[in-house]
């Protein structure tokens, strides 16, 4: 479940009028309608029946997209790739697939996608590359979860739709749900998952008695989440309305807010919005009170913020307003969703994020602090934590149980209550602690595993030194001594980098893997990266038109290798004087430089070295009778990797403490 998925809204005579004809429709027209409006649901059924008569890329990109929007990850991963079996398929298209991949927990091919992602989108390099390390961190929680935690399904409260979001109120829970109710005809219905809209509903944990809040506060589209008063007499809540300008499109989206809702005998009404976003141009919602009920803590993606939703604080003024609101500040929120906050009973603050290193969809974060001043982000982990999406966590008062909402695989519908417990003691798998490296050697610009690569680990407290060789898949493996500093590298006779990274053991208090990535230039055949000569007209330094199409191809080169550096060497037939040939080559190699500098490469990457007529690549030295085509051989400019700046990606992973 993403937080947005359940909160756009298309027109409701649409699904009640034109739903029947466009559900048996095979018009493309029809289809691309609906998925405009964003009923993804319905625009899924007929894009289903095109692809299976008249397949194209446009069509398996949709409905692509279509399981994507709708959270449906193992269907999304066929699909992509499905798209990018099609030649002209987008780029993006692999970090789509790396998504849904590492939410059904296949690390390690996500992984592969995503760097083959930044490959193919240099503009994206540094995040993919850190989207493929996180998968490796992602692995190693998914393996190695908190044996003194567990998840359970809450199996009375949830439906075969979606359950999620329980709050506490008193000795009961609110929770929001687009169950379909019993006994109820004609239930609306929401074209971006074809179930109802989504509803606020009480319910005893310890009884599998479920009910629908009354009043006024279900009224109309999507209600909850929920943030309740200390008094258990008002609630906060979010509240989904259609677009209002008259002029909006047929299906256009609303926005969310934040409305109060009281209670009157045993229904709640609807009262006042808080004025957050009183002209609807974005959207705020999922609430969270303060134990005391002074602060209240929400979501938005109003303008200001550090991308996507952010999380921001309201609070509660004397006259029982809400201040401004203030964005809670960088270490909370990323560039990418922040939503979904809780404050425990000890004031211990807890958010869903996709933008802090997770395993896979949303992940429940902790937090020491509040208003905008938080340290300690932490990843609550496995078990509490999934490749899936989990977030709207609740604690008991014990502040070591409660409930959280998840759409992980096992569960009974889509979104799924589940309580959990920490704390627990049981026996653990090992007193001894862990220490170890795993890594990978790649070739740069290929990503290709390098096998039989010999790589050192030097013990630099005992002066010792132990030596792997990468397998098959270009995995290396080492097990490290406690309180001892380490430095790994790569045999620096195989490849042109000499790549290294030190580690430390020394203070480390509980088991620990480190895992490395070497991206390696090969020492042999440099010239294999197919950099041809280019070459001059007689007594002529300047740039040919066949010269033209070999220097864009270094150009490209040196953009797509940032970390090389470059000798351009030329060189003259032996043809004239000895010091006439050396000014000659100099400028002959000055102007294939700047050739380069025009095309934006950078001044400190390049050098231009002349030569004369001192490499002759034939006979035809001085006094020897030769073709023209023989002396054009010797009429060149040679380009020579002399610099490779290394690129490693060292991330320390912290398995759970073991004892």
């Amino acid at each position: 479940m993403t937080f947005k998925k359940f909160y756009r809204v298309s027109a409701l005579f649409l699904l009640i009028y034109l739903l029947p004809s466009v559900l048996f429709s095979d018009d493309i027209k029809e289809a691309d309608k609906l998925y405009r409006q964003l009923d993804y649901k319905y625009a899924l059924e007929i894009y289903d029946k095109i692809m299976k008569t008249n397949p194209s890329m446009d069509v398996a990109q949709k409905i692509a997209n279509c399981y994507r929007f709708i959270n449906n990850a193992e269907a999304a991963e066929i699909w992509y790739k499905k798209t990018l079996s099609y030649p002209d398929a987008s780029a993006d298209n692999y970090k789509y697939l790396a998504d849904a991949l590492k939410q059904n927990g296949k690390f390690d091919e996500a992984a592969i996608n995503y760097t083959t992602w930044g490959q193919k989108t240099p503009a994206q390099a540094k995040e993919a590359e850190k989207q493929a390390n996180i998968c490796g961190v992602a692995k190693i929680w998914a393996e190695n979860p908190d044996i003194g935690a567990f998840v359970e399904s809450e199996i009375g409260l949830n439906s075969e739709n979606s359950d999620f979001s329980p709050a506490k109120f008193g000795s009961k829970i609110l929770f929001i749900s687009d169950r379909w109710q019993k006994n109820k005809k004609g239930q609306e219905v929401y074209g971006w998952t074809g179930n109802p809209y989504l509803k606020i509903y009480s319910a005893t944990p310890s009884s599998k008695q479920v009910d629908i809040l009354k009043g006024s506060i279900n009224k109309g589209f999507h209600s909850g989440p929920v943030a309740v008063y200390p008094s258990l007499d008002t609630l906060i809540f979010t509240r989904s309305v259609l677009a209002s300008n008259k002029k909006a499109k047929l299906g256009e989206v609303g926005k969310q807010y934040l409305l109060i809702a009281v209670k009157k005998g045993d229904e709640w009404i609807e009262k006042d919005k808080l004025p957050f976003n009183s002209g609807g141009t974005f959207s705020v919602q999922h609430p969270a009170l303060s134990p005391d009920g002074k602060l209240l803590y929400f979501a938005s993606d109003m303008p200001g913020g550090f991308g996507g939703m952010d999380l921001y604080y309201s609070e509660k003024l004397a006259n029982g307003s809400w201040s401004q609101p203030v964005n809670c500040g960088n270490q909370i929120n990323t560039p990418q969703d922040d939503v979904f906050p809780t404050v425990r009973n000890d004031g211990k603050f807890y958010f869903a994020s996709k933008g802090h290193i997770g395993m896979g969809g949303l992940d429940i974060f902790s937090a020491i602090g509040s208003r905008n001043s938080f340290k300690d982000i932490e990843n609550l982990r496995a078990p509490l934590n999934s490749p899936k999406d989990d977030f709207g966590v609740l604690f008991n008062d014990d502040n070591k149980t409660g409930y959280l909402s998840s759409n992980r695989n096992g569960g009974v519908g889509l979104d799924d209550i589940y309580r959990f417990a920490t704390g627990v003691k049981a026996e653990p798998k090992s007193q001894e602690k862990i220490y170890a490296v795993n890594g990978a050697v790649v070739e740069k610009g290929t990503n290709q595993p390098i096998a039989g690569l010999e790589i050192l680990l030097l013990n630099k407290d005992k002066g010792t030194q132990s030596t792997v060789i990468s397998d098959a898949n270009g995995k290396f493996a080492f097990t490290l001594d406690k309180e001892t500093d380490y430095v790994v590298k790569g045999n620096p006779q195989q490849y042109f980098t000499s790549q290294t990274g030190e580690i430390s053991t020394k203070g480390i208090n509980q088991s620990t893997i480190y895992d490395i990535k070497f991206e390696l230039e090969r020492a042999k055949g440099v010239f294999t990266v197919k950099l041809n000569n280019i070459f001059y007209d007689f007594n002529k330094w300047n740039i040919r038109p066949d010269a033209v199409g070999d220097l864009n191809k270094v150009n490209a080169f040196m953009l797509n290798m940032p970390n090389v550096k470059m000798e351009l060497v030329a060189h003259t037939d032996a043809r004239g004087k000895a010091a006439y040939n050396q000014m000659l080559s100099e400028k002959r190699a000055n102007s294939a430089m700047d050739y380069l500098l025009n095309k934006g490469v950078a001044a400190d990457r390049l050098t231009a070295i002349g030569k004369g007529e001192t490499e002759l690549l034939n006979q035809c030295a001085d006094g020897v009778k030769c073709t023209e085509a023989q002396h054009q051989l010797n009429r060149r400019t040679e380009f020579k990797i002399v610099k490779v700046i290394p690129v490693m990606a060292l991330v320390k992973n912290d398995k759970q403490q073991m004892n």
